[in-house]
């Protein structure tokens, strides 16, 4: 896993087991913002600084993670498998998919993303905007009501800033809102796939 995710060598043909894992990177092809996000961000730097840490010869890297206190390999085990969990998903459904995983880790998501026009408000119907609206910035929602989309889109965003508001499939605690989300995004206007959480997150 060390050799794979942290050090770019696919090979390892002289280590004396192996393990086969794939990294996942659906994600930044549903969100084009995802790299610059401070959760892949947080990741990169906490692979670097494994990575950094340890030999490259894979006799020296085997003798090095088998001195490791039980502690300290496990949090590098979270952060190469971290790597490899993929709960993307191009539409909200009941049962979002890494749910479980998310409750386990107390992901709470508006510390890693937060909802901006490019990336969740335009790719949802211009009712659901509002709603939202509605929620984080009930008083702006009757002014937001006569413009369109694309400026309700950028002003939702303005107005959501520092609120903390999450749409209800990013809420850990609250599947049961699922359903209404599914309504929503599976809308004709809604042409464009969702991202589900960036599990990627998961090992910050």
């Amino acid at each position: 896993m060390v050799q794979s995710i942290l050090q770019d060598n696919h090979y390892g043909h002289d280590l004396p087991l192996g393990v086969s894992l794939k990294v996942q990177d659906r994600l930044e092809g549903m969100a084009p913002d995802w790299p610059e996000s401070p959760a892949a961000v947080a990741l990169r730097e906490l692979q670097q600084v494994a990575g950094e840490a340890l030999p490259q010869d894979s006799a020296e890297l085997f003798a090095a993670l088998l001195a490791m206190e039980q502690g300290e390999l496990v949090r590098l085990l979270a952060v190469c498998v971290a790597a490899t969990v993929d709960v993307v998903t191009p539409r909200a459904t009941a049962h979002q998919p890494g749910a479980e995983l998310a409750q386990a880790v107390g992901l709470d998501m508006a510390a890693w993303w937060r909802p901006t026009a490019d990336g969740y408000f335009q790719h949802v119907p211009k009712a659901a905007i509002l709603e939202a609206v509605g929620a984080f910035a009930p008083s702006h929602a009757a002014r937001l009501a006569k413009l369109k989309k694309a400026d309700i889109a950028s002003e939702a965003e303005r107005l959501a800033d520092g609120t903390g508001w999450m749409p209800a499939i990013f809420k850990t605690e609250g599947p049961e809102a699922a359903p209404q989300e599914t309504q929503e995004q599976d809308a004709p206007e809604d042409d464009e796939a969702m991202a589900d959480e960036p599990a990627e997150a998961l090992a910050a």
